[in-house]
């Protein structure tokens, strides 16, 4: 385990992209209506497009420096600015994952728990977590998915029997509208998490098989968040669907057997808590990561960011609707810093080199 192999960034991928689009789809399927399901498929493509490009560029310039190619690539000044956009982001989704998380817990669960002490058995062991290195999350994010998909199998299993994928269609009944557009660029959005993935590639050893095993981890949420879109879709019918603000945790409830026996919610609570808190650990590990390669880093950061974390969290989780605007702010921003920018800095990065390359060739030749 103290080798780290691209055969982890398999559930790195799994661990920062599944658990945004399955909890709060919502943010996403208000504007696409009953084609949202094509909308994830489009964003899908894109992501992995995005990927594929941003490997390439990597592999092939063998820099897995993030913070080192968005510097050579803009400058020491502009590259500083975009890294420290790039980890406020990453702290804006510690944010999220700890008030989703609490939040869904009460809003759904246990209602007459605070989400304030939901945030304190979130937070508090994520520091443990945290600061027991790379080991410690990796360990707990390999086990931590495995659980998870065999959960979600289970679940999809469970809830067969009553979707009616009729729900799904006619789609592009009035054409492609701006709404449709505005979904693809939403759940473009909640997919781009996968940026957080970008602060490990410098810890990689032995980087032959990283697009290969990187496509694989990636094909693989891609299929989870087309099953789950189109399963939701399917139980509730969009018209109903987008009154919920959790609507996996609300689908797991049709679930039971003679009338008295439910099994659905501890599949969903096992996806919900273990989800969130992979993500959070992951995220909290890449933050520190970056924070080092900008010299920016002392013992104490784990605690402070993590007293942040909850202050922030705790304003944010207590009220439904304040969690959801700040869920569609934080939607594009994560478009922007984990998807448009790298897409550009790798892009300017690429070019840059390949003409230095040339010129050197020249000046030799």
């Amino acid at each position: 385990m103290d080798k780290f192999t691209t055969k982890h960034f398999i559930f790195i991928i799994s661990g920062t992209s599944i658990i945004a689009l399955k909890t709060y789809p919502v943010i996403f399927t208000r504007n696409g209506g009953r084609e949202s399901w094509v909308a994830v498929i489009i964003s899908s493509v894109l992501i992995f497009l995005f990927l594929t490009y941003i490997l390439k560029i990597t592999m092939r310039l063998k820099n897995y420096n993030i913070y080192d190619v968005y510097c050579k690539a803009l400058g020491n000044i502009v590259g500083k600015i975009l890294m420290i956009l790039f980890a406020l982001t990453l702290f804006f989704t510690l944010v999220e994952s700890s008030s989703v998380e609490a939040n869904s817990m009460h809003t759904n669960m246990l209602v007459e728990t605070p989400p304030w002490f939901f945030l304190i058995f979130f937070i508090v062991p994520a520091i443990y977590t945290v600061s027991r290195d790379k080991v410690a999350i990796i360990s707990i994010t390999i086990i931590g998915i495995i659980l998870i998909s065999i959960a979600g199998t289970n679940l999809a299993i469970l809830t067969a029997k009553y979707k009616d994928f009729t729900l799904l269609f006619p789609i592009f009944e009035n054409g492609i509208t701006w709404g449709f557009i505005i979904s693809v660029l939403e759940s473009l959005g909640m997919y781009a998490s996968l940026g957080i993935v970008l602060p490990y590639l410098i810890d990689i050893q032995e980087s032959n098989k990283l697009l290969k095993h990187s496509l694989w981890g990636l094909l693989f949420v891609i299929q989870m968040e087309i099953i789950a879109t189109t399963g939701m879709i399917s139980s509730f019918d969009i018209k109903y669907l987008n009154t919920m603000a959790y609507p996996k945790l609300l689908q797991t409830q049709l679930v039971q057997h003679f009338r008295f026996l439910e099994m659905g919610e501890l599949f969903v609570m096992l996806q919900i808590l273990g989800g969130w808190y992979i993500k959070y650990i992951l995220t909290f590990y890449a933050l520190l990561k970056l924070l080092r390669l900008m010299n920016m880093h002392f013992k104490l950061y784990i605690y402070v960011i993590s007293a942040l974390v909850y202050a922030a969290a705790f304003f944010i989780s207590k009220n439904l609707f304040i969690l959801y605007s700040y869920l569609n702010i934080y939607t594009y921003v994560v478009l922007i810093n984990f998807f448009a920018i790298p897409l550009i800095v790798y892009t300017i990065y690429y070019f840059r080199s390949i003409s230095k390359q040339k010129s050197q060739e020249d000046s030799t030749n």
